[in-house]
């Protein structure tokens, strides 16, 4: 049975869910002695129950646990609390090869650095005895700083039991099928001695090594068929595609490396994965001493960095705005430049006026180091101190103290970014601290800086309305425009302002606080005044893409310009979000969780963050993950208004409706709770309660809000009706008809004949 947040296993606390798969389902949980984020993995009961295969699960966990390798996730513990039997191991948080991979292939450097570690990882294995067995995309994990890490080894052997060829076929013809008949799971990662149940050993990992390295290279799978007899016979008798056929920029010898990998017979393939890695790194060597194939190679480690609100040392309480706008802007200058991952403002102020240590910031934001520091200020002169440490030891890197009047305030700003960028790259990164490389420091600030103002009650101004915008309440929402409004009253030219003001105006045309018309012509007049002022702003072209995807239905163009933002600051978190959005909207919906998931690990404490993830978790079925979102979006921010609405969708999926009713009655909006409460009595078999609530959101809402109309007849089997709200709600320019195409509540849709054609209008039938 699943275990639930706040589930006890001995010293450890369950967190929520991560994942299921053929070893159990894994949790990420805390352990209170350690005062650690670990995770855990519960043993499936055909593994707990049998005596014989615990013993022997016992043993060979040891040898696992042995294993100490940077590129290996380490098992610390086999444990049992009141009958569960689980193992506690290292949390890895970041993206699997699964979601990083991309159609056509990555780029060459990036392919042979992750190849490297994870070869690197089987080396080390295998020269302890232990074979993984179970090689793949989703057991490989890239975190946030650029670590590869691979999870899972050895833990396929030891949940079978004795091998024999029954149950290794039963095992293997165990892969599942898609709903599209295509395999996934293991099967197309198997070595032809694993499909034939036959012995295997560190050469079986070789094979699923080319496999996945093919996959790396060309974003295609070198054995595919519609079953896995066809996938089985291919590896089986079959030659993979040409490499260089599939794509013409990859070197020969990487298409030799991984025909060896892919041998039908083992003895015919390398022997070792250290014969694999060398061959890898002789071709890397090759490359670089000629022309690098690919100008943007992925860093082999990106420094991370918090930047914690300042303290306010000024006489009045009132300058608490000066203290936290330095910072904050310091934030998004760093937030930039290239090489560093910086944590976003929501998650870097949850910390404001606690007491909190070094470490304990660094753990929860998972970066390796904080600034902090203080301001003063006294009429119009001020003085700012601030320390750069390390959060493993405790130490100072860098500390400065700066003596100014306000009219400098913008020019000292640029210092300690400079200074900040400089010594993370000297200390952290090993880069060499000559004139060059601070020149070319110094370049990137003022790059990253681009589009700030140089007023400071603008500023601050642009502050709070920033603030108040991700508060996503309707009150707040209205605030939020009102002090943007202000700001670029007293500076026109303060181009991140407007793209800010352009972003609220989208949010109340969006959630129906404003006519859609009016919301999105001033949503669009404020951006193109930001690109206006300055034409490479990312924030503006997420902006734009906002309103081409949302109100104008032009997906190309709004694509075009989620990649000009992703391109300009990867690293910006609403850039980040807003791209997920697009991608879920067109179906993609990997590629919208991962980049969600990317904006979690820089915004870990963010309310609107984990409720875009959970949508996209919804979206896909993942019903225990959008749970474990949802619930952290109202726990960072109960006021949030929809949470509650779609948690009680969540648990309406999953069977519990008695929790799905209270959840509805907690939501603060009433367009939405009213939608909620419509839907959730249908599903429970209470007509009279649906019919009530849904003639209350008619009533109350039919103008600004037939999407939400359409949902619940699409939920009640009402086609008719929901065709002709769709019709109203496509009139409307309803922000919600972007989510049809993977809108749980419109499924029942799915095979009515009229549901291409309304596809087409909306241009999401591709």
């Amino acid at each position: 049975m699943p275990l639930t947040a706040g589930t006890r296993l001995g010293p450890y606390e369950i967190i929520a869910p991560l994942g299921a798969g053929g070893m159990g389902d894994v949790y990420r949980a805390r352990d209170t002695r350690l005062k650690r984020d670990i995770a855990i993995k519960v043993l499936p009961d055909d593994v707990a129950s049998s005596p014989d295969r615990i013993a022997r699960f016992e043993r060979e966990a040891t040898t696992v646990a042995g294993l100490n390798h940077p590129n290996i996730v380490t098992l610390f513990s086999l444990e049992e609390v009141a009958g569960t039997r689980f193992l506690t191991l290292e949390l890895v948080e970041g993206l699997n090869l699964a979601a990083l991979v991309a159609p056509g292939g990555l780029p060459l450097a990036q392919v042979l650095d992750l190849a490297i570690a994870v070869a690197d990882a089987l080396v080390a294995a295998h020269e302890k005895g232990v074979v993984h067995r179970d090689l793949k995309p989703a057991n490989v994990m890239v975190t946030g700083e650029g670590r590869v890490k691979v999870l899972d080894f050895g833990l396929a052997k030891l949940a079978e039991p004795e091998p024999d060829l029954q149950s290794s076929l039963a095992a293997t013809i165990g892969s599942p099928l898609s709903t599209a008949g295509a395999v996934v799971g293991t099967a197309p990662y198997m070595a032809p001695e694993q499909i034939r149940g036959t012995t295997v050993d560190a050469r079986t990992d070789v094979f699923s090594f080319g496999v996945l390295l093919y996959e790396l290279s060309t974003g295609q799978r070198p054995f595919a068929g519609p079953s896995f007899v066809d996938v089985g016979s291919a590896i089986l008798r079959d030659s993979p595609p040409s490499l260089t056929g599939a794509r013409a920029d990859l070197p020969v010898d990487l298409e030799r490396i991984i025909g060896r990998c892919l041998e039908k017979q083992p003895r015919d393939r390398f022997q070792s994965a250290i014969d694999v890695a060398n061959e890898l790194r002789g071709l890397r060597r090759s490359l670089e001493r000629g022309t690098t194939p690919d100008p943007r190679p992925a860093p082999a480690h990106v420094a991370s960095i918090a930047v914690l609100p300042f303290v306010n040392r000024s006489a009045s309480a009132d300058d608490e705005y000066f203290s936290d706008g330095l910072a904050d802007e310091l934030l998004n200058v760093l937030a930039k430049i290239r090489g560093l991952r910086v944590a976003a403002r929501t998650s870097a102020f949850h910390f404001k006026g606690k007491d909190t240590t070094i470490a304990e910031v660094g753990g929860a934001l998972n970066v390796e180091t904080v600034l902090e520091g203080s301001v003063r200020k006294a009429g119009q002169r001020v003085r700012i101190s601030v320390q750069l440490v390390n959060v493993a030891d405790g130490y100072q890197l860098w500390s400065a103290t700066y003596d100014r009047t306000l009219e400098d305030i913008f020019a000292v700003q640029d210092d300690i970014a400079h200074s900040v960028v400089k010594e993370l790259r000297t200390k952290l990164l090993g880069e060499e601290a000559d004139s060059k490389a601070s020149g070319e420091a110094k370049a990137e600030v003022s790059k990253a800086a681009k589009g700030r103002g140089s007023n400071a009650e603008a500023h601050r101004l642009y502050l709070q309305g920033r603030f108040f915008i991700d508060r996503f309440t309707r009150a707040d929402t209205e605030k939020a425009i009102g002090y943007l409004k202000r700001a670029v009253e007293l500076e026109p030219g303060f181009a991140l302002a407007w793209a800010e003001l352009s972003r609220a105006y989208g949010r109340e045309a969006t959630v129906a606080w404003a006519s859609p018309a009016d919301g999105f012509a001033r949503s669009r007049e404020a951006v193109e005044r930001a690109l206006a002022l300055e034409p490479n702003l990312a924030e503006a072209h997420a902006a734009l893409m906002w309103i081409q995807m949302s109100y104008e239905s032009d997906w190309r163009a709004a694509e075009v310009s989620i990649r000009r933002a992703l391109e300009l600051a990867p690293g910006n978190v609403v850039v980040l979000r807003w791209a997920g959005t697009l991608y879920q909207a067109l179906g993609r919906l990997e590629e919208a969780i991962a980049h969600h998931r990317l904006a979690m690990e820089l915004d870990p404490l963010s309310a609107i963050g984990a409720n875009g993830l959970g949508l996209a978790l919804l979206a896909a079925d993942r019903h225990a993950e959008a749970e474990a979102m949802f619930r952290k979006a109202l726990e960072l921010a109960p006021q949030r208004t929809i949470s509650h609405a779609m948690l009680s969708l969540t648990l309406t999926a999953v069977g519990r409706a008695e929790e799905a009713l209270a959840e509805v009655a907690l939501e603060p909006e009433m367009l939405w709770r009213l939608w909620a409460l419509a839907i959730v009595q249908h599903l429970q078999h209470r007509p009279a309660e649906s019919d009530r609530a849904l003639r209350e959101l008619i009533a109350g809402f039919a103008d600004d809000s037939a999407f939400q109309v359409a949902e619940v007849y699409a939920v009640r089997g009402e086609a008719d009706n929901a065709f002709a709200w769709l019709e109203r709600a496509l009139e409307q320019h309803d922000g919600g008809v972007v989510s049809a195409k993977v809108d749980p509540c419109l499924r029942a849709l799915n095979g009515d004949p009229r549901w291409g054609a309304f596809l087409e209008r909306v241009g999401l039938d591709g």
